[in-house]
């Protein structure tokens, strides 16, 4: 249970523009090393988050601020959580990555229940976790995938994180499907991809 010295301070809302270095921060965290895995050199100088902040600082797409929700705590960003439709998914735009880099990653487009709503990332700040916040936020997606007209949500969760298995199977998930995506020493993850769906 939250306890009430952090609950009375949390305040969950949809993020902003002004969110994105927070958002790109937490979003780079939730993806386990992806980010940097598929970004890692593009721009000379660049983080994968900094790489990240632009297009969290836009309005259009599925990278958009517009698909986050953040808690604050005491007015900082200290959580997020991040998704859009999972047909999304199989429309964007990988161009611009290394080829390698997307081959690698195949098994996660492909492994997909395509209809669901997408949370691709959730993520809470080390210091802040274990008091309910990542809660809060999934409760907050859901409503957003209902009022969106979605009857369920998925995720895709490495298969070594065993935290946040715990987490998604303690609020209802189901493992319905696994992306055999290969370790790399940039992606140093055991086991691939497991994708995880919640009826609301």
């Amino acid at each position: 249970m939250t306890p009430n010295f952090i609950d009375d301070r949390l305040r969950i809302r949809a993020a902003d523009a002004d969110d994105a270095p927070d958002l790109a921060r937490l979003i780079d965290i939730a993806g386990g090393g992806v980010y940097g895995f598929l970004l890692d050199g593009l721009v000379p100088g660049l983080t994968a988050a900094e790489m990240l902040m632009p297009g969290l600082a836009g309005r259009s797409g599925s990278l958009s601020h517009r698909q986050s929700g953040v808690a604050e705590l005491d007015g900082r960003v200290v959580g997020i959580a991040h998704g859009y439709p999972t047909d999304w998914i199989r429309t964007e735009d990988y161009s611009g990555l290394p080829p390698d880099r997307v081959a690698h990653m195949a098994a996660f487009s492909e492994t997909l229940d395509g209809g669901s709503y997408f949370l691709s990332a959730l993520a809470v700040d080390p210091a802040q976790r274990r008091h309910g916040i990542a809660g809060r936020l999934l409760g907050w997606f859901y409503e957003r995938a209902r009022t969106g007209g979605f009857d369920r949500v998925t995720l895709h969760v490495w298969a070594d994180n065993d935290p946040a298995r715990r987490l998604y199977a303690g609020e209802g998930f189901e493992e319905i499907g696994h992306a055999d995506i290969p370790w790399h020493p940039r992606l140093p993850h055991q086991g691939g991809s497991i994708l995880m769906r919640r009826y609301l």
